[in-house]
């Protein structure tokens, strides 16, 4: 019985302790989550003719949202000279560039004209330069897409700043070793230190990719030349169905990552419950059902 009261009041000490720990276990994951966590593209603010929407600015204290923009545009036009004229300037006019072009010369039946082409304009004349094409060719359909890799970057800048100082530190070691009475020790710290310089460099281009990205929107464009413009699809039941179908599937994907995350961060908190219930446990019931099973052999006897 002493032993069994030495456990117990051991638990109830420890219990305190560990419920300390889940606590700043749990700051911590909240503190990270919030300051690095990504942010719906909804919440970027949208443009509209120019007039930026203040109710969907972003707190001055949240981090800057990275967000890779893409476009993938198909049109079709009756002036294909005219309109591939209009597009060279206004790419010119927007300071973007075309990072792939493709004319084909001859297409289809009509003998029509076609460019395809890879086209960067920085991201803040993103939207009037897809106005300039719906303005100057029939679009007969195009998709935009925002890649929030805001956690990435920062990470990235994390690891970078790092290295940067492990690679200091690695260069006062080196500048205080004798080359000649510790070579060995020299070669290593020079070997680390190339290792650490060749991580700076990979990262550095990784950041600079990002940056790159995040400042020009990407449009894939398809621009062909027709003699009349394609008339528009009517929905049917059939498509309208496979859309929600299609979108239910989508809800059904989001909701499960948010499920998971939420998961992943109360890990920490299930994890000492789970010890405490298991501590609690073989300290009170289980002695419990013990003494309880040694008294019912003791009467059967009887």
């Amino acid at each position: 019985m002493k032993k069994i009261l030495v456990i117990v009041l051991a638990a109830v000490i420890a219990l305190p302790v560990l419920a300390s720990c889940a606590a700043k276990s749990g700051q911590s994951t909240s503190d990270s989550y919030s300051n690095y966590s990504d942010s719906d593209i909804s919440e970027a603010p949208m443009e509209y003719d120019g007039v930026t929407d203040k109710s969907t600015e972003q707190k001055s204290d949240a981090p800057q949202q990275k967000l890779i923009k893409r476009y993938k545009v198909s049109a079709e036009t009756k002036a294909f000279e005219q309109t591939l004229a209009l597009i060279d300037q206004t790419v010119t006019e927007l300071n973007g560039y075309f990072e792939k072009r493709t004319e084909n010369n001859a297409y289809g039946r009509y003998n029509s004209r076609v460019l395809n082409a890879v086209i960067r304009i920085p991201e803040e004349q993103a939207e009037s330069f897809l106005s300039g094409i719906k303005g100057a060719a029939n679009v007969k359909s195009f998709t935009k897409t925002a890649e929030n890799v805001t956690e990435a970057y920062i990470d990235a800048e994390a690891r970078l700043q790092t290295l940067q100082a492990e690679r200091e530190g690695l260069l006062n070691m080196i500048s205080s070793v004798d080359s000649a009475t510790q070579y060995e020790f020299w070669l290593t710290l020079h070997r680390e230190l190339s290792d650490k310089e060749q991580d700076i460099a990979s990262l550095q281009a990784r950041l600079r990719n990002y940056d790159n990205l995040v400042s020009y929107a990407t449009f894939d464009i398809e621009l062909t030349e027709v003699v009349e413009y394609t008339e528009p699809e009517k929905e049917n039941y059939g498509s309208r169905l496979s859309t929600a179908f299609k979108e239910s599937w989508e809800n059904f994907a989001e909701n499960f990552k948010d499920f998971t995350v939420g998961l992943v961060r109360a890990m920490p908190t299930l994890i000492t419950l789970a010890v405490i219930s298991a501590v609690i446990f073989l300290c009170i019931f289980l002695p419990i059902r013990v003494s309880m099973a040694k008294r019912r052999k003791e009467q059967n006897k009887k």
